[in-house]
Parts: structure tokens; C-alpha cells; sequence
């Protein structure tokens, strides 16, 4: 609509609708009544009423939808706490699996050292076993070398003299009798060892395979800390995509309304906005 200079204006007291008014429109000179100068007028405002009204409508929506925004982003915020909490879980097993593995390879190096300590006690006996052996033998028969005048102080050497004199069977059964007797208490001594040797080497296969399953549990209980770090990691990896997501919907988009235009004014690297002519609604897209 043309402007309408004041100078222009009738000079009357009374105005009708039908009183004509001059209007300047920069080339000729035109009339209009002014019923419809009032109606022109009166739409104008209308219309501007309705666009603040609309605009008013818009800010609203998007009040509404920086509140959805505002609970995603709340929701996002448990999710990465949850993770967190996860992360510490998961680093609380993998401490616990190496403290038990320290603790297996620890049980372990105790088998070892009873194990070895076993043998070497079963070399001690087996030694033993070889000396009373031999001196059973000596006490027998002789020809050990191991005592002095064994030839003529064993058993088969009375049995023998025995039997060639009569006259000193008695000396010499007494003689081979003590000879027998020692003899016997050697080899049950002997025995006796033997017993003791097969018992230690019992032990020490035992102790072995105590050693096997303690070596086993120590490489699991490695496999569980390195599996339970890996876990930590990724759990860890998640966490900080959770919060770069986050940090980007905090920030993206930003809305302010320019109160000179009453426009609602937008800056966003994630998003496209644009005002529905038809519909009157404020729609966004990804960018």
C-alpha cells in the first residue's frame, strides 16, 4: 500500500467511510475512501497479528523440542554412566583374575620346591637302599670289599666251615645264626627303604602333576585378565563415543529469535530446518 503523507489529509472535522482521501503515489494522484483506507489497515494488522501468533506457535514446537532433545540427551547421560559403571566392574574382575593367577603361580613355585625337596630325599634313600643292600650282602656272602674280613665272617662261610667240622658246628652254627640274623635285619631294613622310596616317588608324581594343574590354572587365569581387559577397553571405547554423542546434541542445534523481524533464527552443522508454508510447521532434516 502506498504511503499517505499527513498533508494530504482533508481538513474537516467529520470523517465518513465514504469521504475520499488523496493518495500520493509518486506519478498520479488517486483517491481512496476511507471504509477501505480502515479495512486495508485493519488486514494488515491482522495479518501481522497472525504472524506473531504463528511465530509464537514456532517458538513453541521448539521449546517442546529442545525438551525431547533435553531428555534423549538425559537418557544418553545413564546410558554412559551405566557404561561406566561397567568399565569399573569389568577392571574390578580382571584384578580379581590376576590377583587369583598370582596366587596359583605362587601355590605353584611352593609345589615345585616340595617336589624337588621329595627327590631329593628319594636320591638319599635310593643311596641308603644301596649300602644296606650291600651290607646284606657282605653279612651273607662276602666278597663286597666293603668290610674287614667278610670272606670269613658271612653265613655261607660258617654254613661252610660247618659242615667240614663237626667238632665246630656249635661255634659255627652260633656264628652263621648271627650272621643270618643280621642279614635278615639288613634286608628288612632294606625293604623297608624300598617301601620308602616308592612312597616318596609317589609323592613326587603327585607333586608333579600338582605343579601341571597349578601351571594350567596360572595360563587360564592369564587368559581371563587379558579376555576382562579387553572387555575394559571396549567398554571404555563405547563410554567415549557415548559422550562425544552427547557433546554433539548438547551443542547442535542453537535457536535464538530475532525480535526486530520476529523470525526464529537457527545455526546447526547437524541439522536443516525450514518453515512448512502449507502446513505452517517448523520441519528439519539431516544435514
Amino acid at each position: 500500500m502506498a504511503n499517505i503523507p499527513i498533508s494530504s489529509l482533508p481538513e474537516i472535522t467529520i470523517v465518513t467511510d465514504n469521504h475520499l482521501i488523496a493518495v500520493d503515489d509518486g506519478s498520479t494522484t488517486n483517491k481512496i475512501t476511507v471504509g477501505n483506507y480502515n479495512l486495508s489497515a485493519t488486514a494488515t494488522a491482522r495479518e501481522y497479528a497472525e504472524r506473531a501468533e504463528q511465530a509464537a506457535s514456532d517458538s513453541a514446537q521448539s521449546a517442546s523440542d529442545a525438551l525431547h532433545a533435553k531428555e534423549e540427551t538425559e537418557n544418553l547421560i545413564s546410558s554412559a554412566q551405566s557404561i561406566e559403571a561397567s568399565v569399573e566392574a569389568f577392571a574390578g574382575d580382571a584384578q580379581n583374575s590376576a590377583n587369583a593367577a598370582l596366587s596359583s603361580a605362587n601355590a605353584a613355585a611352593s609345589r615345585a620346591t616340595q617336589a624337588a625337596n621329595s627327590a631329593a630325599l628319594a636320591a638319599e634313600y635310593a643311596t641308603g637302599v644301596s649300602l644296606y643292600a650291600t651290607e646284606a650282602r657282605s653279612w651273607a656272602v662276602g666278597g663286597t670289599g666293603t668290610r674287614l674280613n667278610e670272606d670269613t665272617d658271612n653265613s655261607m662261610y660258617y654254613c661252610n666251615t660247618a659242615s667240614q667240622a663237626s667238632q665246630d658246628a656249635g661255634t659255627s652254627a652260633a656264628n652263621a645264626a648271627t650272621s643270618e640274623a643280621n642279614a635278615a635285619t639288613y634286608m628288612s631294613e632294606t625293604n623297608t627303604m624300598k617301601e620308602q622310596v616308592r612312597t616318596d616317588a609317589d609323592t613326587v608324581a603327585q607333586d608333579a602333576s600338582i605343579v601341571s594343574a597349578a601351571k594350567t590354572d596360572a595360563v587360564d587365569a592369564a587368559n581371563i585378565a587379558s579376555n576382562a581387559k579387553t572387555d575394559a577397553e571396549q567398554a571404555a571405547s563405547d563410554a567415549q563415543g557415548a559422550l562425544d554423542a552427547i557433546t554433539a546434541l548438547l551443542n547442535d542445534p542453537h535457536f535464538n529469535i530475532d525480535f526486530t523481524t520476529g523470525e526464529l533464527m537457527y545455526d546447526s552443522n547437524m541439522f536443516n530446518f525450514q518453515v512448512n508454508t502449507t502446513t505452517g510447521n517448523l520441519e528439519w532434516e539431516v544435514a
